[in-house]
């Protein structure tokens, strides 16, 4: 079943399709841990995971958030009990996933959910102007693509599919600069800062200039809603 949310954000389209109220989530490479706290925010236990070592050690001086706890880990090797979890959300970061280790990630997905339990999987398409000007320093084109397939490929194994959501995120940015600093110093990324600041991005990004001077970027997202077997 497919649904067309519109325009809408990440956090509502969790919100509003899944119950996660006294639910045990993880949140799989949680980053700074931002949104993993908003899900704990709702009144759920949740494990954010974060596979980079940078990262992770930021994450482990943080000040604690009620209701979360953050791990340094990878997505095949989770430290959680068996059946012991909710929901497993990966939000955006399915395709950061080496391609083969997918079938180990599945299954160590399938191992920590309890029966019943969800698999909510957000990917970024492939489409839209925020795409358009991230292509020129960070094209994910092809590893979005290898992850959708591996859902294919795996993921009936252990997850019966119940819904895709699909929806459109849309970012303002005040001037260049914001935009700089959202992507140019993730230290789970790859690419240098100065592929992300320079000309060619910087003009790319100015098409989407509006009337009141602020760049707005459209990034639509797939949503795929799976129970476990």
């Amino acid at each position: 079943m497919n649904i067309d949310l519109g325009e809408s954000t990440d956090f509502q389209v969790l919100q509003d399709t899944l119950e996660l109220s006294n639910r045990r989530v993880v949140d799989i490479g949680c980053g700074k841990g931002e949104f993993a706290a908003a899900i704990a925010g709702l009144g759920a236990q949740v494990s954010g995971i974060e596979p980079d070592p940078v990262q992770a050690a930021s994450n482990r001086n943080a000040k604690p958030v009620p209701g979360l706890d953050l791990f340094e880990a990878g997505a095949q090797s989770l430290p959680l009990e068996s059946t012991s979890q909710d929901v497993l959300l990966f939000r955006f970061s399915l395709h950061h996933i080496p391609p083969a280790l997918y079938p180990e990630v599945l299954n160590e997905a399938a191992r920590v959910l309890k029966p019943g339990g969800s698999l909510y999987i957000m990917e970024p398409v492939a489409q839209g102007s925020s795409q358009y000007v991230m292509e020129l320093f960070h094209d994910e084109t092809r590893v979005r693509a290898k992850a959708q397939q591996a859902l294919t490929d795996f993921a009936p194994a252990y997850f019966e599919h119940r819904k895709t959501y699909n929806y459109t995120v849309v970012r303002h940015y005040d001037d260049f600069e914001a935009y700089v600093k959202r992507y140019g110093k993730l230290s789970y990324n790859s690419y240098a800062l100065d592929t992300v600041d320079n000309a060619s991005v910087k003009n790319r990004f100015r098409e989407f200039q509006q009337d009141d001077g602020r760049i707005v970027l459209k990034q639509p997202v797939k949503a795929d809603l799976f129970t476990r077997r």
